[in-house]
């Protein structure tokens, strides 16, 4: 227990593992164990120990709640709930087990649910910063309406006016909160100012968030031959950000630079080939593990120049590290493309074809817009790939409209878009892949069943696809659609690597706008429709007449080059560092 509490993990979970060797059945050891191994990222190990506890003392609440978290780190939401309710029906007040069966329905998309036993928690221990946190911050995963957008929206920020009227306190929100407003930017609204004010009450909760790394104070001139810059990431293996990522990283000029690669989480380079390539590639990789304080510790004694994060919002541990001052530069870019509202993230990278002309008033950092094309991408290989509409389930004699976005992206006003689409073609099947959570899908067939049920019958919701399928599925389609206000980053550059038009409809924000901007590189500004009514006679115009998408795939297909292992990222980038480091080396 001493080293646990000390933070050494890995001395105590040894110190466990002997204990049991001689006592393998000791019920308390096991817990200890189960929970050193969850801080440890080892979440499938964890399972195996909790789970053999629990055979021995099936209704100890303490057990089945730490098996939770363990399902819960594993990806294993559905499981991780069932077990949480099984120790709420024990523990009925508990507020440990409330909070985190919130936040596990909450995930599951089961919003009201969720806030119900929010509210009994909140009940409970008024005080809890980590309960009232949660509470306010809870969103939908998918939307039943505009409506309910504008409802949600509203008690969000009824409830942050809650909160910035208390004094709270709290240790580690990493470890007690763990979780990020993520969904957030999927409402297609200016998240500026609510992001700076939860930033703002983490700040005053937790001061020691803003903690300040010595080499960023110390006014000591250290002669360097390269600019040490940091890049920060969970997924830049084999993932959207990797792909969109990993091409500006190992293009950076060496001589120049010295790159470190802070890896948050578990190391997976033994399962991911790409994590593990460019770990190999880069000066150093750092795995930054998801005790808050031990991995800003890491980070801080790189002593690097830049710090750029690639998606803060994705997950909370990034979130989390970017309140401190790890780095004199500190960036973020698009992977996750919505301000942050932290005030020691100081810019964001974005590119002027990506953002409307108010961009600015978008951002709590300064927006540095870069000109040309926003990443160095190396598309998928497709030549090799054999494809069947049987073996999907899938009519030879329909038009297949794909639209390959995760399902948060679908929002409400997306719908009469889909449905004019089904109208104007009587032969559309419109296809769509289910979510990350089963329940999504079941979630997104309700909205849609508020609809003339003829027309959404063409609608098909898939299981969820995975590599070599996803793409072969790319490939099936006669259309690729866009959603509007969140709309494709990287689905939209393998569907033009796939030779296949994407339909879009640029949003108000950058997030929306991703797809309109490779439009506008390839010089291709007629294929970016400027209304829903041009968006969808577009897409049925491309679905129906073979002629005309293969006249618009080749004039896609000649434009690659402007697209794809474009390096005008990496020049901006060079020097966008090397100007934002002689300006902080002139100042002291």
């Amino acid at each position: 227990m001493k080293y646990q509490q000390n933070g050494q993990l890995d001395v105590a979970a040894k110190f466990y593992k002997l204990f049991l060797s001689a006592a393998p059945n000791q019920t308390d050891a096991l817990n200890n164990l189960g929970v050193c191994l969850i801080e440890l990222d080892r979440p499938y190990e964890a399972i195996s120990i909790l789970s053999d506890a629990l055979e021995h003392n099936a209704l100890d609440p303490e057990l089945l709640n730490n098996l939770g978290n363990a399902l819960q780190k594993s990806m294993q939401i559905e499981e991780a709930v069932a077990k949480f309710e099984l120790a709420l029906k024990i523990q009925p007040n508990n507020v440990t087990i409330l909070l985190n069966l919130s936040k596990n329905l909450l995930r599951l998309g089961d919003y009201y649910k969720a806030l119900e036993h929010l509210k009994k928690a909140r009940n409970l221990d008024p005080t809890n910063l980590s309960v009232a946190l949660v509470d306010s911050l809870a969103l939908p995963v998918v939307y039943k309406s505009q409506e309910e957008i504008v409802t949600v929206r509203k008690r969000l920020e009824s409830k942050l006016d809650e909160m910035e009227c208390r004094t709270w306190k709290i240790l580690d929100p990493m470890a007690t909160v763990g979780q990020t407003n993520y969904f957030l930017a999927y409402q297609g609204s200016n998240d500026k100012e609510i992001q700076k004010r939860i930033a703002e009450i983490y700040l005053k909760s937790c001061p020691d968030l803003g903690f300040v790394a010595d080499h960023c104070v110390s006014n000591q001139k250290v002669k360097k031959k390269r600019v040490k810059i940091g890049f920060v990431s969970t997924y830049l293996g084999n993932h959207t950000i990797g792909k969109l990522f990993r091409g500006l990283i190992k293009g950076l000029d060496l001589k120049k630079f010295e790159i470190i690669l802070f890896h948050l989480g578990s190391d997976r380079r033994a399962k991911d080939e790409d994590l593990d390539a460019l770990s190999r590639y880069v000066d150093d990789f750092a795995l930054v593990p998801s005790q808050y304080s031990k991995g800003r510790e890491i980070i801080a004694n790189y002593e690097v120049d830049i710090l750029y994060y690639m998606d803060i919002g994705m997950e909370p541990l990034g979130y989390f590290l970017a309140f401190s001052r790890l780095a004199p530069i500190q960036c973020v870019t698009w992977g996750h493309p919505v301000t942050t509202g932290i005030p020691n993230i100081d810019y964001f990278i974005s590119w002027k074809i990506n953002e409307p002309h108010d961009a600015k008033s978008h951002y709590s950092e300064e927006l540095i817009l870069f000109k040309g094309f926003s990443t160095n991408y190396s598309p998928p290989d497709f030549e090799s790939l054999e494809y069947d509409r049987g073996e999907f389930g899938l009519n030879a004699d329909e038009n297949l409209y794909v639209c390959p976005q995760s399902l948060f992206k679908f929002h409400p006003s997306f719908d009469p878009i889909l449905v004019d689409i089904l109208c104007s073609d009587d032969r559309a099947r419109i296809i769509i892949l289910d979510g990350q959570q089963k329940n999504w899908g079941q979630l997104l067939k309700n909205r849609f069943s508020l609809f003339d049920p003829a027309l959404t019958n063409r609608i098909t919701i898939l299981p969820r696809l995975g590599g070599t399928d996803y793409l072969r599925l790319m490939k099936l389609a006669d259309v690729i659609l866009d959603t509007p206000v969140f709309c494709g980053g990287n689905s939209t550059l393998e569907a033009l690597a796939a030779g296949k038009i994407v339909v879009t409809l640029p949003g108000n924000f950058m997030r929306g706008r991703l797809t309109s901007g490779i439009y506008i590189q390839l010089g291709l500004e007629d294929l970016i429709p400027n209304s829903p009514e041009a968006y969808v006679k577009l897409a049925v115009l491309l679905a129906t007449d073979a002629n005309e998408r293969a006249k618009q795939a080749w004039r896609i297909k000649k434009r690659w080059p402007l697209i794809f292992n474009n390096t005008d990222t990496i020049q901006s980038h060079e020097k966008f560092f090397m100007k934002a480091w002689a300006e902080v080396k002139n100042q002291h």
